[in-house]
């Protein structure tokens, strides 16, 4: 081989080592949903269809990144993303994909909610989905915390929103143990309501910060039919038979822009025999939002404003 010949197939390994050492400088690989996904450090524009994954990269400092986000039912302690400048990108379960190749993200956020669409959005970017899992919600949450902060650079300052959250789970355990309050947790839909006792808003007020359950925590009952379990219907009854201390109430239909519960849904003299407390906890945290930074500790504050 000439010395020119070499001196070019040097040359060129050079710019291939150079190369990788570019990517690996400026891509990380994360690993949600039992996929590893490559996707770039410090981005600019992501488009963001999780409110916690919204509301985290919020309390990390990184709103200014958020080209995009489903407007029309956007929680509201997060209503500074709602406006013009934030390309809506639809429905939650329909996402608007014209819309969000217009904007030409470098990262999407999904949770399960947009799940079916993930290979569709997979072509316009990087697609993570950040759904959190009710049996470890708190770990599950920890984990998208640490994903978004590595992705845009805010280790440090995710380290302090987990050391201050890590505390305040401990104070409410604390104050929920000393407490002699038993709860339930059910969530309303066209006027009914039915017990969530395996949902991650149980998982959280029960499981992590160690509410005492009324109703112990076992195998529905299932319809053979179907498959699925059968519900549980709260009612005037059902509050005579359990007598929970507290009914912890998640709001779907209002979440979602529909009619919410009605005011006296249950008997206020079957509430006063029973001796039982409605909480009415603020339905776009607990049903749109939830497993975010910041709606976690706004979640906890209304379970600690309930045991007091």
């Amino acid at each position: 081989m000439n010395k020119k010949k070499k001196l070019l197939l040097s040359s060129i390994a050079v710019m291939m080592l150079s190369l990788t050492g570019c990517q690996s400088s400026t891509t990380m690989n994360v690993t949600t949903d039992n996929q590893t996904v490559v996707v770039p450090k410090a981005p600019k524009k992501v488009v963001v269809m999780n409110y916690g994954a919204l509301d985290t990269l919020d309390a990390l400092g990184k709103g200014s990144i958020v080209a995009a986000t489903p407007r029309s039912v956007i929680p509201s302690y997060l209503q500074q993303y709602n406006n013009a400048s934030i390309t809506d990108t639809g429905n939650m379960k329909e996402p608007n994909i014209e819309a969000i190749k217009q904007v030409k993200p470098d990262l999407i956020v999904i949770d399960g909610r947009q799940a079916s669409k993930a290979e569709d959005l997979s072509k316009i970017a990087p697609v993570i989905n950040l759904s959190v899992d009710a049996k470890n919600y708190v770990e599950s949450t920890k984990d998208h915390i640490q994903v978004l902060a590595k992705i845009t650079g805010t280790e440090s300052k995710a380290d302090s929103i987990i050391q201050s959250l890590d505390k305040k789970i401990q104070s409410t355990q604390a104050l929920a143990q000393a407490s002699a309050k038993k709860a339930i947790v059910a969530i309303h839909n066209d006027g009914k309501m039915i017990l969530i006792n395996l949902s991650s808003s149980a998982a959280l007020i029960h499981d992590v910060l160690n509410v005492k359950r009324a109703v112990p925590l076992t195998v529905m009952p299932t319809n053979n039919a179907i498959g699925k379990p059968k519900p549980t219907f709260v009612d005037d009854k059902y509050i005579k038979s359990v007598k929970p201390d507290i009914v912890f109430v998640v709001d779907r239909s209002k979440a979602i822009g529909n009619q919410g519960m009605a005011e006296h849904y249950f008997s206020q003299q079957v509430l006063n025999k029973s001796k039982t407390h409605v909480v009415y906890l603020t339905p776009d945290l607990w049903y749109l939002s939830g497993g975010g930074a910041e709606s976690i500790n706004r979640q906890i504050d209304e379970v600690i404003n309930a045991l007091k």
